[in-house]
């Protein structure tokens, strides 16, 4: 019986008029509110990968997407849709 360890990584992906990127998340970032569902403070995740909000508004960031990584699947866990460049 093969019994492979499955491999479950957490990040935020960014998308945005000049970039797209995963900000990956750290274990210890990950919070489960009362609802059971997991969540992450994108703030800290910004400040661990060296980003502020003007980093956010210069790639004309539109869409911030929690997700959960697992083997070869991408599970969408939130989406934000932003509208930062008025």
């Amino acid at each position: 019986m093969d019994k492979r360890q499955s491999t479950v990584l957490y990040a935020y992906v960014i998308e945005g008029k000049n970039a797209k990127s995963t900000l990956s998340i750290a274990e210890e970032d990950l919070i489960e509110n009362a609802d059971g569902i997991l969540d992450c403070p994108f703030d800290s995740v910004l400040r661990k990968h060296n980003l502020t909000s003007i980093d956010l508004s210069n790639m004309y960031v539109s869409k911030l997407t929690f997700v959960k990584f697992t083997n070869e699947a991408t599970i969408t866990l939130k989406t934000i849709e932003l509208n930062i460049n008025m």
